[in-house]
């Protein structure tokens, strides 16, 4: 059973997502509710939850601060923000986290549900991932004599995670970012292929597209602007990428969240 933290500061909310889904049949339990950061950090440090389902808006600490310091302390969960915020730098820092998932408030049962399901699926997977990888020396390429661990191949690629992170908005090669750690652009493209299952290319464009979801779900940027913000100077050129990652224009999608769709999701509110 995967392992749920539920963090809100009103408790309606708090009970009501500890209610809503069928939490066993997916295969999940929920060890802990907490009404704030701090109480959340708490739990985390004891629980080690796979998800969290997280508001961003809190009092003291709010949800954003409270994965970073989830992060500082080592733990890898999976982390579903409600939000309902619109600035780009939310977004930017959400993906920097970790957080590849979020529902805009208000929020309805059914997508909720799915986007859980959904992450279910990819922690699963990725546990199955990092056992097979952990389990398995890399023979194919012997790394600096400085650097053979497996903690240190680890702390390289969580290293890489952040440089891509904070250069969403920027052209960004595997030569540059292998300087920046110190090896070999092979050792490097070696590590990336084993930890995350995909080429770097591939995680660049992922990221990308995922920051993109968020601001186009949650903001009134314009299409062109986000496009840049995510290191795509040429709307034209995005348009094809998002459309072959999501299925859907930016335009289609960003659609969804429209006032039409906010009023369907008004009629089965979570409070």
């Amino acid at each position: 059973m995967l392992k749920v933290l539920l963090v809100d500061d009103e408790a309606p909310i708090l009970n009501n997502l500890n209610k809503v889904l069928p939490w066993q049949e997916m295969g999940m339990e929920v060890t802990g509710m907490a009404r704030s950061g701090m109480e959340a950090l708490r739990i985390a440090e004891t629980q080690a939850p796979d998800l969290v389902l997280c508001d961003i808006r809190m009092p003291v600490m709010d949800g954003l601060t409270f994965v970073g310091k989830l992060r500082e302390m080592g733990l890898e969960s999976e982390v579903l923000l409600l939000t309902g915020y619109q600035e780009f730098d939310y977004a930017r820092e959400a993906i920097r986290l970790g957080v590849k998932e979020y529902i805009c408030k208000p929020i309805h049962y059914e997508e909720l549900g799915h986007k859980v399901r959904q992450i279910g699926a990819q922690i699963r997977s990725r546990q199955f991932k990092d056992k097979l990888y952990n389990s398995i020396p890399l023979f194919h390429e012997v790394p600096p004599a400085e650097d053979t661990s497996k903690k240190s191949a680890e702390h390289l690629m969580n290293m890489t995670v952040q440089i891509i992170s904070e250069c969403l908005g920027h052209d960004l090669g595997i030569d540059e970012v292998a300087n920046r750690l110190g090896i070999s652009s092979s050792y490097f493209c070696l590590l990336f292929k084993n930890r995350f299952a995909m080429t770097f290319v591939e995680y660049v464009t992922q990221q990308r597209i995922e920051a993109a979801k968020f601001m186009l779900a949650s903001s009134d940027k314009s299409i062109t602007a986000i496009s840049a913000g995510v290191g795509y100077q040429e709307r034209r050129y995005f348009t094809k990428v998002f459309q072959k990652q999501t299925g859907m224009t930016p335009k289609e999608y960003r659609d969804q969240f429209r006032p039409e769709s906010a009023l369907q999701a008004a009629q089965h509110p979570l409070h």
